[in-house]
């Protein structure tokens, strides 16, 4: 633990090594700076990526990647992963027809995923149309996880376990900003698959069980799925809306999921139903951000026993309802001091509570290791420009079974 807090000294005065040749700005146009990129970002948000790309450059290129560096504590391994590298497009077809994609290159290029690819028709601010294969509305970090946007090296685990980021869906929807400060977006998508077929392919679903993925002990994040392997029986109900201009420098988002979820492989249709409030606020130097998701899943009894028998292929340990929040905090620390650099550097600490097995239906028992009580992270993230992060950080996780791990991890995070 001393080496690991040593790590974490060194790499902090590192970056304040490397940031001093930056200054050159006064504190007042960091923080103007600032405020510009929040406003793009805001404005992407309500139109698209690429929306104010003009006719003189109708397709353009953009992406993001990260590198990683981690040593558990479980396993005792240090391993190094380029985690992902990114290539999107933007196209605009028409003034008010773009189209937007991105194929992300997992492990190396050792794993191939289609990330989206959609048609925004943008038809006034407060009505467009969009349709294809989408990134879930779904809390603050699965439309927009480019890693530069976040702190932690890795992703934080409500956002993986309680929320499956990165989520895709096929389908279509409607999305504007009715009034000044109010965003909204409403998709009909396919539903994610809590049960599975012995003997399912991991190739293209075929509409009866074809796709090998399930919900588990783990969570939701199994019926998560690529496009190509999904089954088209069930459909749900995407709804986010998002308050920006209530308090200077805060946002309010809520979301909303409904849909079934067996696709037909048993006669119960496995009703889900996940609600999601989250929250962002920025004064000066201080950022934070807070979410909270609960999830109910009807019929997880009759899941279960399925998974049991030998027509199903599912690992069974499905809950009933999944509960978690985490809450962040972190200093942009040339602002606190007054330094006059464009660089940014944040301490940041994060808590957080991920309980996908928080209540169980009768007759399956839960598996305390699934449950983490407490995970715990602190870091620093050195951003010498908006796009580039490298970040530094140590994860303690305690689970319900009285048992912890440690984490220790490092990245380099782009995007262009």
């Amino acid at each position: 633990m001393k080496q690991r807090l040593g790590y974490l000294v060194l790499m902090a005065l590192t970056f304040l090594l490397v940031a001093a040749p930056g200054y050159s700005a006064s504190t007042e146009e960091l923080e103007k700076k600032i405020d510009l990129l929040a406003d793009e970002v805001d404005d992407l948000k309500n139109r698209g990526f690429g929306a104010g790309t003009s006719d003189h450059n109708r397709v353009s290129v953009h992406g993001y990647g990260e590198l990683h560096f981690g040593q558990n504590t479980e396993n005792g391994g240090a391993t190094l992963d380029n985690h992902r590298f990114v290539i999107g497009v933007h196209a605009l077809l028409t003034d008010w027809i773009h189209l937007n994609a991105e194929i992300d290159f997992e492990h190396a290029a050792q794993e191939l995923e289609f990330e989206f690819g959609y048609l925004d028709f943008l038809l006034k601010p407060a009505f467009n149309v969009r349709a294809g294969v989408l990134l879930a509305p779904v809390g603050l970090l699965n439309e927009f996880h480019e890693p530069n946007l976040f702190w932690t090296v890795e992703r934080p685990l409500l956002q993986v376990r309680m929320i499956p980021t990165t989520w895709t869906v096929a389908g279509a929807g409607i999305f504007g900003t009715p009034m000044d400060g109010v965003n909204y977006r409403v998709f009909a998508v396919g539903s994610l698959q809590s049960v599975e077929k012995t003997g399912a392919s991991a190739g293209s679903g075929n509409g009866g069980g074809g796709s090998a993925s399930s919900f588990s002990n783990d969570g939701i994040r199994g019926g998560r799925h690529q496009i190509n392997k999904a089954i088209a029986e069930d459909f749900s109900i995407f709804a986010r809306v998002e308050f920006t201009k209530l308090f200077p420098g805060l946002q309010v988002g809520f979301s909303l999921v409904n849909g079934d979820t067996t696709h037909g492989i048993i006669a119960e249709d496995g009703n889900m139903t996940l609600i999601e409030a989250d929250i962002k606020y920025r004064w000066k130097w201080f950022d934070m951000n807070a979410s909270i998701v609960n999830t109910d899943i009807n019929d997880a009894a009759a899941m279960n026993t399925f998974c049991g028998t030998a027509a199903g292929g599912c690992s069974g340990g499905i809950a009933s309802n999944n509960f978690g929040y985490n809450i962040q905090a972190g200093v942009h620390l040339p602002q606190l001091l007054g330094w006059k650099t464009t660089h940014d550097i944040v301490p940041h600490f994060m808590f957080e509570r991920v309980r996908t097995q928080d209540e169980m239906p009768a007759g399956t028992a839960a598996d305390l290791s699934k449950n983490r009580n407490a995970v715990y992270t602190y870091g620093v993230s050195y951003m010498p420009i908006p796009e580039v992060a490298l970040k530094i950080d140590h994860t303690h996780t305690k689970t319900e079974d009285s048992k912890s791990t440690d984490l220790f991890s490092m990245a380099v995070a782009y995007m262009y």
